[in-house]
């Protein structure tokens, strides 16, 4: 007996809610990790939140396809909301970092099985050509979330807690839930096969390594380091093992036979190379709105609108031209091309002058000629498998578009460093490019906020305060040449050490004069007492070359303090026969005024430390202001280079899945009704 029309109009209302909430799981998290980071601590762990949702939802969807092949679907379809829902709540209530990932893990698993699960239900449920609505609907589902998420974990986060970033699942999935449970009929397989444990644990093992390696290369490890070669070669060793293991076994977990199959492993192909033109296209554009556009972060949210928008219609207008029309190439073929001459158009048009209006309007386009792809190559991979390989093969094609898009993210990623370091090297002092934080849903450098911080902290390190030093020392965003000019104690300890020196150079110290003479902060009146051989031998040593007729000596003497008391001596010179004398008695009397001579020399430099502290901050401030505007505008320009580059990619990669479409069969889709079973 097949399912009754309001038991599949339910039970699709069900299977859209788990999928809106595993979709919106990927981008909900990122607006509150900030706030989540600041209370359970563990910056170091800050990326393995997303990766661990990352690794299990992609490894979790071709096991649970394969599962709906041997149970039934309504079951695994229950567990799979059942995991997500109970990896929400326990994220929810995380204590610490190493709970938070390992609940995101769970909440991965269930939330990879969704993906999977729902589109292999539409293929159970629907015909071929009518599945087009469906599958286009799940299309729209993924550009609504992708701009709902952000924005509603930001909103959550301010006003409630981070918490209800997790919790908010709970009422939706319970709704989710209760559809499934009481409308979706079990639609048990034809026959019982035992599940493929080794399959299963082969794919853990070259998927794992692989994903991390894409995931950290180039941003945690160099792409060449020994962590991910080793990765690398781990997951090609674990493939091919995998690879045999499946072509041997007798009821294996993916039967790789389904290769042979034109339509699947062309779907597949183009799937796989769609993935990081899609997310090239949307995962670098808000950076472009922040940085070079000068729009808020809330603000882009809205203004990437367009590009979901286009998405959205793109995907609903494509299910509904493929349920009419029922052939698939020329819509493949059509919106890969319109999509190709974007990708190429931006490219070329993308600058920092852009008018943001034409940005935005392309960004429309793009979402357009992204959006039919997404509903559309899952079906044609359906058409021509199996029954008994639905689930699987259906899964499969979710799993290679997110092999495709981890690994296309990370060289688009590595791209964007590139640019952004070059431009920083070059408009940094001394060359010396500030660390940039990599998240998992891309690059993040929030200037204004690490200028504004420097701002706040150098005129509190300068007055001395130590936190302030230590905070600016171990700061990967200051440049190396403020860091030099820093010193415990700051301006304070600075010219306690300058009045040392200065003792040091009065009593004949020919060191400390020398870097005396060097000192900016050091006043001129006070350096015109530091003489060779100290104060009191210098001054001897000028006025006796003085009344040798030296005029560069007398000079100098009548520049120090002490020249107008020594003038009469200058103008009328007593003869050879007394100089002696003279000498002795101006030397008692320097050793006798020593001591208020030290004296003002400590007020002179009370003085110059009281005027430093004004104006060093202020000429600091300055250059701070400088450097900013300089590196602002080569992290414009670098940010608008990646993205030309990454829109040539991107061009790459839809050529060659319109080379694999190209390949396709161009015929019409059944429009027959499938013959489930169900209980």
């Amino acid at each position: 007996m097949n399912p009754t029309p309001q038991e599949v109009r339910y039970t699709m209302v069900g299977i859209l809610l788990g999928m809106f909430l595993a979709a919106l799981d990927q981008t909900i998290v990122s607006t509150a990790m900030p706030r989540i980071v600041g209370e359970l601590k563990g910056a170091e762990y800050y990326a393995w939140v997303t990766t661990s949702y990352l690794l299990a939802s992609t490894i979790s969807a071709p096991i649970f396809g394969r599962l709906t092949e041997l149970f039934s679907r309504k079951a695994i379809l229950l567990w799979a909301v059942g995991l997500f829902l109970l990896g929400s709540a326990l994220s929810g209530l995380s204590q610490n970092m190493a709970e938070l990932i390992l609940f995101r893990g769970l909440q991965g698993v269930g939330g990879g099985a969704l993906f999977a699960l729902a589109l292999t239900t539409i293929a159970v449920l629907f015909p071929p050509r009518e599945r087009g609505r469906l599958a286009g609907a799940f299309g729209a589902i993924f550009g609504l979330s992708s701009a709902v998420g952000p924005w509603l974990g930001g909103l959550l986060t301010d006003h409630l807690s981070w918490r209800w970033v997790f919790y908010i699942n709970m009422p939706v999935g319970a709704v989710a839930l209760g559809f499934i449970l009481r409308y979706m009929p079990r639609l048990k397989p034809a026959h019982r096969e035992p599940f493929d444990f080794l399959g299963a644990g082969l794919l853990v093992l070259w998927t794992v390594p692989l994903m991390l390696a894409f995931s950290w290369g180039g941003s945690t490890y160099p792409w060449g380091s020994p962590v991910i070669l080793g990765l690398l070669a781990g997951a090609l060793v674990g493939l091919g093992v995998w690879i045999l293991a499946e072509a041997r076994i007798r009821h294996p977990l993916f039967d790789l036979s389904v290769f042979r199959i034109p339509t699947f492993s062309l779907s597949a192909l183009a799937a796989f190379f769609y993935g990081p033109a899609f997310l090239g296209a949307v995962a670098f554009l808000p950076l472009y709105l922040q940085v070079v556009k000068g729009v808020s972060a809330s603000q882009s949210g809205v203004t990437v609108l367009p590009l979901t928008l286009g998405v959205m219609v793109g995907s609903l207008g494509g299910g509904q031209l493929l349920a009419r029309l029922g052939r698939y190439k020329g819509l493949l073929l059509g919106s890969a091309l319109f999509l190709l001459g974007l990708f190429l158009l931006l490219h070329f048009v993308l600058a920092v002058e852009t008018p943001l209006y034409l940005v935005v309007f392309l960004f429309f386009l793009l979402g357009l000629g992204l959006g039919p792809a997404q509903s559309v190559l899952n079906i044609v991979a359906q058409s021509d498998l199996p029954r008994e390989r639905i689930g699987s093969g259906t899964s499969m094609v979710q799993f290679t578009r997110q092999i495709g898009s981890t690994m296309g993210i990370a060289l688009l990623g590595t791209v964007l460093a590139g640019s952004l370091s070059q431009h920083l090297a070059q408009a940094f002092p001394g060359g010396s490019t500030p660390a940039m934080a990599r998240a998992g849903e891309g690059m993040a450098l929030d200037l204004d906020r690490e200028f504004a911080r420097l701002e706040a902290l150098l005129p509190q390190a300068l007055a001395g305060d130590e936190a302030a030093y230590r905070a600016l020392v171990q700061d990967p965003f200051l440049p190396a040449a403020y860091k030099e000019a820093l010193e415990p104690g700051g301006l304070p300890a600075r010219f306690a050490r300058l009045e040392e020196e200065v003792t040091k150079a009065l009593a004949g110290d020919e060191a400390a004069r020398e870097a005396l003479a060097k000192e900016p902060l050091l006043p001129s009146e006070l350096k015109a007492l530091l003489l060779p051989g100290g104060l009191v031998r210098g001054t001897l040593d000028l006025l006796q070359r003085a009344w040798s007729g030296d005029g560069a000596a007398r000079e100098a003497l009548l520049a120090t303090p002490l020249g107008a008391g020594l003038r009469p001596l200058l103008d009328t010179p007593p003869p050879p026969a007394l100089r002696p004398t003279v000498l002795a008695q101006v030397e008692a009397r320097l050793r006798g005024e020593a001591g208020a001579l030290v004296a003002r020399v400590g007020a002179g430099l009370k003085a110059a430390q009281a005027q430093a502290l004004q104006e060093v901050p202020r000429q600091v401030l300055a250059q701070l202001e400088a450097v900013r505007a300089k590196v602002k505008g080569a992290l414009m320009e670098g940010i608008v280079e990646a993205l030309r580059r990454i829109f040539l990619f991107g061009a790459g990669f839809v050529a060659l899945a319109v080379l694999a479409m190209a390949f396709l069969p161009n015929r019409e889709l059944q429009a027959a009704r499938p013959l489930p079973s169900v209980e």
